[in-house]
């Protein structure tokens, strides 16, 4: 795969170009403070515009945390122009992102279904308190004003029986809910940590990187004047058997 080098900070990322088919589809991004804005100073322009890039970090599926760059264009004009800068993550880190994925699914999955469990349990003590109230307004013709006040008084504490019940139960899902999103937040939380140490281990490695590089560069400048050295040494030692053969 081809790639380009650009100088962002103090890091050298590598720009990953998409193929056709994936130009279209720009990823869910999130605000990141430490990479946001037009890149200026890579040579990267929208392909269709011509223009500088937007950076943006990826906030979808396996590519979560990745930085990459789109076509700065606003919705209508945007032409779906998007270059990795990022690596992709690896195959841990991948099923990890899955699993924190998978569970937020999960989340919004049983709130709606709590939603519409909720909904059907109100629709359905709706109608049972409409069906009382047309029983108990039966009991009103056939019954005197003592028995009416009874009768009143059973079904009325029956339902609220009933919805006390449903919203112990309902407590009870709450309270499942919070403890489940406790979780993922502490995940969530976790897997900022091990991005941010990727980040500074890439830092390190460039240092390491560098400094062998100065060391390298050393080495051959001393080389370089043993070199030059050996070079006079042996002129001067032909000179020397020059004169010896004029002196025979």
């Amino acid at each position: 795969m081809h790639s380009s080098s650009s100088t962002d900070g103090l890091n050298q990322v590598l720009i990953w170009p998409m193929s056709l088919c994936e130009l279209l589809q720009v990823p869910f991004s999130l605000e990141d403070p430490d990479y946001k804005g037009l890149e200026l100073d890579l040579m990267s322009p929208c392909e269709k515009h011509g223009m500088a890039s937007e950076r943006l970090v990826a906030f979808e599926g396996t590519d979560t945390g990745r930085r990459f760059l789109a076509c700065a264009q606003p919705e209508g004009s945007n032409c779906g122009f998007v270059e990795w800068v990022d690596h992709q993550w690896p195959p841990t880190m991948q099923n990890a992102l899955l699993k924190l994925w998978a569970m937020v699914e999960d989340a919004k999955s049983a709130r709606v279904n709590d939603n519409l469990e909720s909904s059907f349990t109100i629709h359905h003590l709706t109608e049972e308190k409409n069906k009382l109230e047309a029983n108990y307004d039966k009991l009103v013709h056939d019954s005197n004003i003592t028995y009416q006040q009874e009768a009143r008084k059973e079904l009325i504490d029956d339902m609220n029986a009933k919805m006390a019940t449903e919203m112990a139960k309902k407590d009870e899902e709450t309270q499942k809910l919070s403890r489940k999103y406790e979780l993922l937040v502490n995940l969530t939380r976790a897997q900022a940590t091990v991005i941010q140490n990727l980040k500074l281990n890439k830092m390190k490695e460039k240092q390491v990187l560098t400094e062998a590089r100065m060391n390298l560069e050393l080495k051959n400048a001393e080389l370089t004047k043993c070199q030059e050295k050996l070079t006079q040494e042996k002129l001067e030692l032909k000179l020397q058997v020059v004169d010896l053969l004029k002196d025979k």
